[in-house]
């Protein structure tokens, strides 16, 4: 069989992940010192509240060691392992995982290899609509090598589009890669950006709450049929507008609206928000 491994920014609930059959890694972040661990979604608390308040606060990879310890139970289980992570170019999660994957495959040779890491180039909702994708092909009996080639050709088509109400906490994470230091919000412009191969890019700048959910909805490609909006902190007026647009344009799509956590929100603030879709 195989075994499918991912890390807590896919924000599963830990029913969504006991049905799948994955194993989710969680993220640490540290607020004020105090190193605390993602936990499924909706067992985080009042988080929002807490990075508000905080003075101090970042994210820290999932160690090499952890990855290590999921991987072995599954070959001592009988099962191949395939990881799927965040974006190697908003974490050192990935890295981490091929590390822990190069000390569970040994020195065998590559025919044997046991265990496969793939950065997914996203997160959140993206990330989530990739182990959905991995999770059917391993159902379908589809072997580790079948599987992992899928999803490198497959995930160019993922993306996010997400906007943040303040840019300072995007620029002081360090995950701004090619985005110009001016880009901000300036009289009610807010940016609009997306993962392009795994990096932040602009995409424009949109007027307002309204604007700003046209503008993400107007990024999402013909065809598209489920959607899955990511809200850090309270559910506001604008995860409305982004409902509103993506029912004008897409009637019959699926949505679902889920808290994106903690560790994310660290990174781009609280009030942020997310659109991934899958076709």
């Amino acid at each position: 069989m195989l075994a499918i491994v991912t890390d807590s920014t896919c924000a599963l609930t830990r029913h969504e992940a006991e049905l799948l059959g994955v194993e989710v890694i969680p993220m640490t972040y540290i607020v004020d010192g105090r190193r605390l661990r993602e936990q499924p979604l909706g067992e985080n608390g009042e988080y929002a509240e807490m990075l508000q308040k905080a003075s101090s606060a970042s994210t820290e990879a999932v160690r090499t060691l952890a990855f290590a310890k999921a991987f072995q139970r599954q070959l001592k289980a009988g099962n191949d392992v395939l990881c799927l992570t965040i974006s190697s170019r908003l974490s050192g999660t990935y890295r981490s995982a091929v590390e822990a994957a190069k000390i569970c495959n040994g020195p065998r040779g590559e025919g044997d290899v046991r265990v496969e890491v793939v950065d997914s180039w996203c997160t959140a909702g993206a990330l989530e609509f990739l182990v959905r994708r991995a999770c059917r092909l391993a159902r379908e009996g589809q072997p580790l090598s079948a599987v992992v080639a899928d999803l490198l050709a497959s995930r160019a088509a993922q993306d996010v589009v997400f906007s943040v109400p303040d840019m300072a906490i995007l620029r002081s994470s360090g995950r701004l890669g090619a985005v110009r230091r001016s880009l901000g919000t300036v009289l009610n412009r807010y940016p609009v950006m997306h993962l392009s191969e795994g990096a932040v890019e602009p995409l424009c700048r949109a007027r307002g709450t309204r604007g700003v959910a046209r503008a993400m909805v107007d990024a999402v490609p013909e065809g598209a049929t489920q959607f899955i909006i990511s809200h850090f902190g309270m559910r506001g007026l604008e995860i409305q507008h982004l409902m509103l647009a993506l029912r004008d344009r897409f009637p019959h799509a699926t949505v679902h609206v889920k808290d994106g956590g903690p560790v994310l929100a660290v990174n781009i603030g609280v009030g942020s928000m997310g659109l991934a879709w899958s076709f």
